[in-house]
């Protein structure tokens, strides 16, 4: 096998740098052809060239049948030249399709059997051009001229590095193994567990593995001349987990500042969403050519140490955000892009929450009435229910506005109800890990815990770009109604009066008020929100 990919090897490097200007993108409706399996796991071996800017290499898919069929349907992008395919071992034919391989298995499997399929392929991986929103590999050097290599994957998929089932909707239940090849002295940091670092002549290969299940854009892989720094961190629950930093050589010193403003986060997040996820594994951060992402427990980091402070706590507003989606996208993942916000909106709200722990809840709300100001609210957070790609999920109010309805939620349960049910739902086996998400999911879960109906309230932010149109018209002398004639359901209000503040539960139907001065309506801004003052009878 070694001298088969070898050889695969050579052949894509004489082939020549080719120009990678497709926009590649993934999810929407599932091909019929993939629906009949559900992938296990995935082993990558792959040989990376720095100098060339070339990999290669092997894979393997191991999948479940689910419906009886006689071909496996991969994704791998046309940049990759195919040398071999083999099925539980022996060879099998195949074709290619545009960024797509077909495997014959010979005969025809039943469900609940299981197959694997290897493939050797090799060839110049696609460029990133602006990582990590448009993806790809990116093949840089740091500050002493030595090669330094990032993967960036989200928008495109893991089709641009490995043959694989690309939708969202299948993560390998039982993890992924990487064995990665890279010219000495360069080390290698990716997902879950360091196997072994085995050198064989020029060549070092680490082997990485990960037991949990993870998204295809979480798997990942940086090359580099790191300095590592080890910490072990004491979880809430009592459990030891190692803390790994990679980091450029020359960034060395910077290390135990990092690792302190680490622990800072990962205390913070698990007050409010429970133990770290990935406890048998590592907290990982690496050191990247690219801005950052939330690759499961090797966190893609390139803020350049721009520490600031929130309060008296030190705080990186990177590597707290992509630490979250530890969290909201790696434990708890969504099955289709429609519901992206989950993991970005939920996160979010998790860096505001990083505020008011720290700085207290005058400046979180400060915070919150900021982002307010900058929420255009020109897209439905959820454009349709189902079968959306990630380019056309993906835009900046699934962060923002995605985290002001969790924020306006909040004030609808009270404290005490909002956090104890988001810490549960994240708990729940029902909806961690293997088992994807959709928002129904949470709407329903919430709806159960708290015995209110929260579907309409989830309808009119997610789904439209409207918003609770407040009316307040004086009647007569001190008497005023208010109303929100542009909802079906009762939405409760803070209410400011010359009597004071009350909480009033306001619809389509008037409610009457007494003040000499005209009612402020949610002045704290708990809620995005117009409110048109007028005069008149309704």
């Amino acid at each position: 096998m070694k001298k088969h990919l070898l050889l695969s090897l050579f052949t894509a490097l004489c082939l020549g740098a080719q120009a990678q200007d497709n926009n590649w993108t993934w999810g929407g409706p599932l091909d019929p052809a993939q629906a009949t399996f559900d992938v296990k796991h995935y082993t990558l071996r792959l040989q990376i060239a720095p100098d060339e800017h070339k990999i290669g290499g092997s894979a393997d898919a191991t999948v479940e049948l689910i419906a009886p069929t006689d071909k496996i349907r991969l994704n791998l992008i046309d940049a990759y030249t195919v040398s071999g395919v083999k099925v539980n071992g022996k060879k099998a034919k195949y074709t290619r399709g545009t960024d797509l391989l077909d495997v014959e298995l010979k005969r025809i499997y039943q469900p609940g059997q299981r197959v694997t399929v290897t493939v050797a392929y090799a060839g110049t991986p696609p460029e990133a051009i602006n990582p990590p929103w448009q993806g790809g590999f990116t093949f840089s050097t740091d500050s002493n001229g030595k090669h330094w290599i990032g993967l960036s994957s989200q928008n495109e998929g893991a089709k641009i590095f490995m043959p694989c089932k690309d939708h969202p909707s299948d993560e390998p239940d039982e993890g992924v193994e990487q064995f990665i090849s890279v010219p000495a002295p360069y080390q290698v940091a990716a997902n879950g567990v360091l196997v072994s670092e085995k050198k064989k002549g020029d060549q070092i290969t680490y082997h990485w593995k990960t037991d949990y299940t993870i998204n295809n854009y979480g798997i990942n892989f940086t090359v580099g001349d790191f300095a590592v720094t080890r910490r072990n961190y004491t979880t809430v629950e009592g459990n030891t987990v190692p803390m790994v930093l990679y980091l450029l050589r020359q960034n060395a010193e910077k290390a135990p500042e990092l690792m302190n403003i680490l622990e800072i986060s990962l205390k913070t997040q698990e007050k409010y969403f429970g133990e770290y996820p990935f406890r048998k594994e590592k907290v990982g951060i690496v050191e990247t050519p690219y801005l950052g992402m939330e690759h499961q427990t090797i966190n893609a980091y390139g803020n350049k140490f721009r520490f600031t402070k929130v309060g008296d706590a030190p705080y990186d507003h990177l590597l707290h955000h992509e630490l979250g989606h530890e969290w909201w996208g790696n434990k708890v993942s969504v099955k289709d892009w429609a519901d992206f916000w989950v993991q970005e909106g939920l996160c979010t709200y998790g860096d505001w929450l990083f505020v008011e722990e720290h700085a207290g809840h005058e400046a979180y709300m400060r915070h919150v009435k900021l982002i307010a100001k900058n929420i255009p609210n020109r897209n439905p957070i959820i454009i349709r229910d189902n079968n959306v790609d990630s380019d056309e999920a993906y835009h900046g109010e699934i962060y923002s506005k995605g985290a002001y309805v969790m924020h306006s939620l909040r004030y609808m349960l009270g404290d005490e109800v909002f956090f104890r049910t988001l810490k549960s739902f994240i708990m729940s086996p029902v909806y961690t890990y293997e088992n994807q998400v959709k928002t129904a999911d949470l709407q329903n879960f919430i709806s159960k815990e708290t015995g209110k109906d929260i579907k309409p309230f989830f309808d009119l932010y997610l789904r439209t770009t409207e918003v609770p149109e407040v009316v307040v018209e004086q009647k007569s002398g001190n008497r005023y109604t208010i109303r929100i004639p542009n909802i079906s359901f009762t939405l409760p209000m803070d209410v400011t009066t010359d009597a004071g503040t009350q909480r009033l539960e306001l619809s389509s139907k008037p409610v009457e008020v007494s003040s000499t001065t005209a009612p402020e309506i949610d002045a704290d801004g708990w809620y995005l929100k117009s409110v048109v003052m007028g005069e008149g009878t309704l």
